[in-house]
């Protein structure tokens, strides 16, 4: 692709920060051409695109990371978080750019283009319905962002940087929910802007750590499949980066019970604090 021409993978890995608005102009990019191409239904192939602009980026830079656990020649776990912070950084950045590209646009877009141009994602409320503090809601989330997070995985570990679509996709859901609900929660003096930055503080430690325990599977699948592809298979580079990629993947499934229970037991408290519809 001609977009990722414009920068190095080490450029956009050593200023992180960067890749927000590379999220936020990739995904201005793929809904505009979702538009154009399939009017009647945008809502899937906006992330489509928007995933796709993505990809080449991300898979110079697992190449990156699968090199430096090549170099290591002992197991370190601050070692191995100063190798990869960089590319959590990365999926970091995107994924707030993707999503508060989302949210303002459901924001300032009038009602009838909003749900439109996201009526996939503002599906999800409809489906979702209101969560209760109860051991069933939290184990029905647990369980269903469980499969979230091994999708990312194996994503990652087939295709390589795959696992961007699903979360593009949740960023996309979030951010065209958070929108919605901030327009909604604005009365006729209130600012929907303003509504949105409330709705983002008020969701954010669920929402941050939901999102890490993706980021932190997607990455660990994502050097598994380089090392796969590089190293000989059984050679103690290979069985280095695999027991790396596995403590990885391990930590991802403790934050995603800690995402779990703020969901469930501290989300809802907030959204009330705020009173937010």
């Amino acid at each position: 692709m001609v977009l990722e021409q414009l920068y190095s993978a080490e450029w956009i890995q050593q200023k992180s920060r960067y890749a927000f608005i590379m999220g936020f102009a990739y995904s201005i990019i793929g809904m505009a051409s979702a538009l154009f191409l399939f009017p009647e239904d945008p809502a899937l192939v906006a992330v489509a695109f928007t995933s796709l602009l993505i990809v080449p980026s991300l898979n110079k830079l697992f190449s990156i990371e699968e090199n430096k656990e090549a170099r290591e020649q002992t197991f370190n776990l601050i070692g191995l978080f100063k190798d990869h912070i960089d590319l959590f950084n990365v999926y970091f950045f995107l994924f707030m750019g993707i999503l508060v590209t989302f949210a303002l646009f459901a924001v300032i877009l009038p009602s009838v283009a909003t749900s439109r141009l996201f009526e996939q994602q503002l599906a999800i409320v409809g489906l979702a319905g209101k969560a209760y503090a109860s051991y069933d809601t939290f184990f029905s989330i647990l369980t269903n962002n469980f499969r979230v997070l091994v999708f990312c995985f194996l994503a990652s570990f087939i295709y390589g940087a795959g696992s961007i679509f699903i979360i593009t996709w949740n960023a996309s859901v979030w951010g065209a929910v958070f929108g919605a609900v901030a327009k909604h929660s604005a009365d006729v003096s209130g600012n929907p802007v303003i509504y949105l930055f409330v709705t983002l503080g008020a969701v954010f430690p669920h929402m941050f750590t939901e999102a890490s325990s993706y980021f932190l599977a997607a990455i660990s699948g994502g050097v598994i499949s380089k090392a796969t592809l590089r190293e000989k298979f059984g050679s103690p580079e290979f069985t280095r980066i695999l027991q790396d990629a596995l403590i990885l993947f391990g930590l991802s499934l403790v934050v995603l019970v800690i995402a779990a229970y703020i969901e469930v037991y501290v989300t809802e408290k907030l959204m009330v604090m705020f009173n937010i519809a």
